[in-house]
């Protein structure tokens, strides 16, 4: 919105543009601001929103700026719930109503982190996403998603306090949520010694630590510390039955949906298909090809559609 309206210029953060909005009131607020200080930070900001709107509402770009927002909703930025019925199913239709579902084909990603000792160290993840799969001549495969997060704080941000709690710690406390596919079985969590697994209460349990989030969908939640500059993998693995990527004596193709969470630093993911006996990988645009392993990337901006196909060798 504010690359369509224009530059701010704000009292405390001097002008704003829509490319320095995020890292101003994520990270430059913080600094200029203790914790100490929330409440001449929360005025700051308000200011800045007053701005922004008297600057919206004033002008005549009301339908571009609404367009600007609107194009957010891919990457998760923009997201609406209503209330009546009629009208949240036309926010699910044009892609605004922020739903988590498997799309009935293939294989499926979706992992999510979500703070859980009020820090703002989540402006500084990284995360990347491997997805392993071992493909079977039936159409069947083995699939671990696992995701890794490094806490990135800069190396002179202070450690905090002792508590690992609050605005001016650089410790972060997250829950790691995954999904799994409808169709996956023989599914299981693995996480790093000291974390643990956070079942939604109840819910549909189906073992090991997953259980139905609400929506008829599956999902392990695990939760567990990452000191400043740390790293932490979590993983999922499943089984997806014959059928799923080859129908009979068909063509085999492995195909993925991966949604996206909205994050400061878009994260990537990395599909790692290896062939059965007797198929390789066909080659495309931007695909690693090695031996029967097929690699592929993406920043995910938005939601990702993976295909690789595989011919008879």
């Amino acid at each position: 919105m504010l690359n369509s309206l224009g530059p701010i210029q704000s009292e405390a953060y001097g002008e704003v543009t829509g490319d320095r909005l995020g890292q101003i009131l994520l990270v430059d607020a913080y600094l200029k601001f203790g914790q100490a200080e929330a409440e001449a930070r929360q005025i700051a900001n308000q200011k800045l929103l007053d701005d922004l709107l008297t600057t919206l509402l004033s002008g005549d770009d009301l339908v571009n700026a609404a367009k600007a927002v609107a194009g957010t909703a891919p990457g998760r930025h923009f997201q609406v719930w209503m209330r009546n019925p009629d009208f949240e199913s036309l926010l699910i239709s044009s892609g605004t109503g922020g739903q988590v579902t498997d799309p009935g084909t293939g294989d499926w990603s979706a992992v999510y982190t979500q703070n859980g000792n009020q820090s703002k160290v989540d402006v500084f993840q990284q995360r990347n996403v491997l997805v392993s799969v071992q493909l079977a001549d039936d159409g069947s495969a083995r699939v671990t998603q696992q995701m890794n997060l490094t806490n990135a704080t800069p190396a002179d941000r202070p450690e905090g306090p002792p508590e690992r709690i609050g605005y001016e710690t650089s410790w972060l406390k997250a829950a790691y949520i995954m999904y799994v596919p409808d169709a996956a079985t023989n599914f299981e969590p693995s996480y790093p010694q000291g974390f643990t697994i956070r079942s939604f209460k109840n819910h549909q349990q189906y073992g090991r630590g997953f259980a139905n989030d609400g929506n008829g969908q599956k999902l392990v939640r695990m939760v567990g510390w990452t000191p400043p500059g740390g790293q932490t993998t979590v993983s999922v693995s499943y089984e997806l039955p014959a059928g799923t990527f080859r129908d009979g004596d068909g063509p085999l193709r492995y195909m993925l949906q991966a949604e996206p969470q909205s994050l400061f630093i878009n994260s990537t993911i990395t599909v790692r298909a290896t062939a059965p006996a007797g198929w390789a990988p066909v080659q495309n645009p931007g695909m690693q090809v090695t031996g029967q392993v097929a690699e592929i990337s993406a920043v995910q901006d938005g939601p990702v559609h993976f295909s690789v196909d595989f011919r008879r060798t």
